[in-house]
């Protein structure tokens, strides 16, 4: 059940984006279709967008982007500490391109391969891609990627294509709405079917499934032996959820990687990686779901 503050905080994004959306003064550089399933942002990029989605297409309606601060501050970390750039991303749990597409568009790399297993996500991630005129650089794949070749139940949060999330364990807490969550059947694959678009030295993998990381990274050990820049969601209320914790952890700490930096901390410094570590900030983010970050690894 939901709790009282949990309905209140709903109603409250709801006036404001039903504001967002009658306010002329505010809605210049953008398109709105009244009463339609989709709206078009047009900004540095252009998307179509799921008009009800709170978190991710009200972001892109409101500043034409979304975390993409995050990437080119990964882009420009992986080069001071390597001495080069990257130029090929693999956007995992890619939704409608809020990511693969800017970095193509803005030239931060040559090319992505994007994967999104939703169908309904999947088609606008392509229509996007082609708005874009990026669809000689892009690739998508419509499939989850995981530990092995499988199907899998897709849990689908209305208003909240950013929650879009693999059947986990259910706990008591509902603070995220998963018990009234319709379901999808998806197609799940190993990050190491892909390797042959692998390339080694120029590849930063950006992996955001919500919670579901540590499968992912389990799945693709032939691509994970050369190491490349790794930005991975951390979020221990999914994690514990998919019980991935204990995988991530394993896979990160492994030996591929010496240092990681959070690029929600101002201060962007890389520190030493160890369970340790990762044991300490996924105890105190307990159970909150709104204790996410993202972490570069390298």
């Amino acid at each position: 059940m939901l709790s009282d503050d949990d309905i209140q905080d709903r109603i409250a994004l709801r006036q404001l984006f039903e504001k967002r959306e009658t306010n002329p003064t505010t809605k210049e550089g953008f398109f709105y279709f009244e009463n339609s399933r989709y709206m078009i942002v047009s900004e540095k990029e252009t998307f179509v967008v799921v008009s009800r989605d709170m978190a991710v297409g009200y972001p892109l309606f409101m500043a034409g982007e979304f975390e993409f601060h995050k990437f080119v501050t990964a882009t420009t970390l992986i080069k001071e500490r390597r001495g080069e750039s990257i130029s090929v991303l693999w956007d995992i749990g890619a939704n409608i391109g809020y990511i693969c597409i800017p970095a193509v568009r803005r030239n931060y790399v040559e090319k992505a391969f994007a994967f999104e297993p939703e169908p309904q996500l999947h088609k606008l991630l392509r229509a996007n891609i082609v708005l874009n005129e990026a669809e000689q650089r892009i690739s998508t794949f419509r499939t989850a990627l995981g530990r092995g070749h499988a199907k899998g139940v897709l849990t689908i949060s209305d208003g909240n294509t950013g929650d879009y999330r693999i059947l986990g364990r259910s706990f008591e807490s509902d603070a995220m709405g998963e018990q009234s969550r319709r379901h999808q059947e998806i197609d799940i694959a190993p990050l190491d079917h892909f390797c042959d678009h692998f390339e080694v030295g120029k590849t930063l993998l950006w992996v955001d499934v919500q919670g579901y990381e540590g499968f992912v990274l389990a799945g693709g050990e032939k691509i994970l032996k050369a190491a490349p820049p790794l930005v991975c969601e951390f979020w221990p209320y999914g994690l514990r959820r998919s019980d991935s914790f204990p995988i991530f952890k394993d896979v990160v700490c492994s030996g591929l990687y010496n240092a990681f930096v959070d690029l929600s901390d101002p201060a962007l410094a890389f520190q030493g990686l160890s369970k340790n570590e990762l044991d300490r900030r996924y105890d105190a983010a307990g159970d909150d779901p709104n204790e996410s970050t993202d972490l570069l690894f390298i």
